[in-house]
């Protein structure tokens, strides 16, 4: 049976001087051949309102919620501080929407960085805004300059859990980010950490949520290893 993958995309909201509009809805080639490789049809879902998350979900087999902008503070019941940055709560209704529509019909859901924790937030969980400023890491969550295709960073992960059966107890991975979670949604089990005890992935109890803090679709092509997270999807659908 062919696996058709919808991946929630992104708005671009800057005019620029090649396109003059504020919105124009996108998703990154990398995520579409993380689904396409690992053989999934991937459709791309046009934002919506999140009245119509379930009939989006009725044409697709399983979810795919990728990175982007911060999530809107207030959505998780906290203030905004200085550090939160961009955010887009047109696209955080929506995808809090298409997740809480996909776990009510048992539909499998796959979220990168940006796309965990709105995971999170969908089933009840809060965020950190900064991980500096509120839970003082020590490690760099952000790798740039350095490539984005280059793991820079261990992750331990949790013995019996999908993604260390994939990589194993201690694996590296690459990092783009200064949100994460801070309590876990209903259902939810930190199945990796980072060495400053960051959350670099959960599942949910019965397997079909599942997400990661780091960019697999960014280190595929070099180290194929990662493309296992796109098949895990894949295979659940």
């Amino acid at each position: 049976m062919t696996v058709k993958v919808g991946i929630a995309s992104n708005h671009w909201i800057h005019p620029s001087t090649r396109f003059d509009t504020n919105y124009i809805d996108y998703i990154q080639i990398d995520y579409v051949d993380g689904i396409r490789e690992s053989g999934g049809v991937p459709f791309i879902l046009p934002l919506g309102q999140p009245a119509e998350a379930e009939a989006y979900l009725e044409s697709v087999d399983a979810l795919l919620l990728t990175g982007g902008q911060g999530v809107t503070p207030i959505l998780y019941g906290a203030e905004p501080i200085k550090e939160v940055e961009e955010t887009d709560i047109y696209r955080d209704e929506f995808e809090i929407a298409l997740v809480k529509a996909a776990v009510k019909v048992g539909k499998p859901v796959l979220g990168i960085c940006r796309g965990l924790q709105i995971i999170n937030v969908a089933l009840g969980g809060t965020l950190y805004q900064d991980i500096y400023k509120q839970v003082g890491a020590t490690g760099k969550h952000n790798q740039h300059p350095t490539s984005w295709e280059i793991p820079t960073q261990h992750v331990t992960t949790t013995a019996g859990s999908w993604i260390q059966a994939k990589f194993g107890d201690r694996f590296l991975v690459n990092s783009f980010h200064h949100q994460a979670v801070d309590q876990l949604g209903a259902d939810l089990t930190a199945t990796a950490v980072s060495d400053d005890k960051v959350i670099e992935a959960f599942e949910s109890a019965d397997g079909q949520v599942f997400g990661v803090q780091f960019h697999p679709e960014m280190m595929f092509k070099t180290h194929p290893e990662f493309r296992e997270v796109f098949q895990h999807l894949v295979d659940l659908g």
